[in-house]
């Protein structure tokens, strides 16, 4: 990674003046506006990048005793934020170890129900005989070439 002064001075006919007077924020109505050469928005894109990377929050200025509430208040949160996700795994555990056990036993009760209840169903789409109740009468009261799909087997 290039740091800034070496990467302006490796672009020849760079003018660093130019630089802090193009950098605006970029819209779809002034993106190819700017009035710069390519390659001298090329350098700018590339400081900016650079730059940003480097950005990091500002940190809080607090007194000692507002420094321990503070950290006091982050640990709770993290405590607390821990005892939700720890709930949250067991009950899925608990929901997973219920769907396994209703499972096997389908398995050992009716084989056959087993099976049709695991058939992958991927790329079944919703049926047209099945209708939404509404409050609303449909635009098209009847279909009067309507057909029903036979399968054939």
């Amino acid at each position: 990674m290039l740091s800034t002064p070496r990467l302006i001075t490796r672009c020849k006919n760079v003018d660093t003046s130019i630089l802090t007077i193009i950098r605006t924020k970029r819209t779809k109505a002034n993106k190819n506006s700017t009035g710069v050469s390519p390659q001298m928005q090329r350098v700018v894109t590339q400081l900016s990048v650079m730059s940003a990377r480097k950005k990091q929050p500002k940190m809080l200025k607090l007194s000692n005793e507002d420094l321990i509430k503070h950290q006091t208040i982050e640990t709770a949160w993290k405590i607390y934020q821990d005892k939700l996700q720890g709930q949250r795994t067991l009950r899925l555990k608990k929901q997973y170890f219920a769907v396994k056990e209703a499972m096997d036993t389908l398995k050992e009760v009716s084989p056959a129900l087993f099976y049709e209840a695991n058939v992958d169903e991927s790329g079944k789409t919703f049926p047209m005989e099945l209708r939404v109740p509404t409050d609303a009468p449909p635009r098209e009261i009847w279909h009067y070439d309507y057909t029903l799909k036979t399968t054939e087997t």
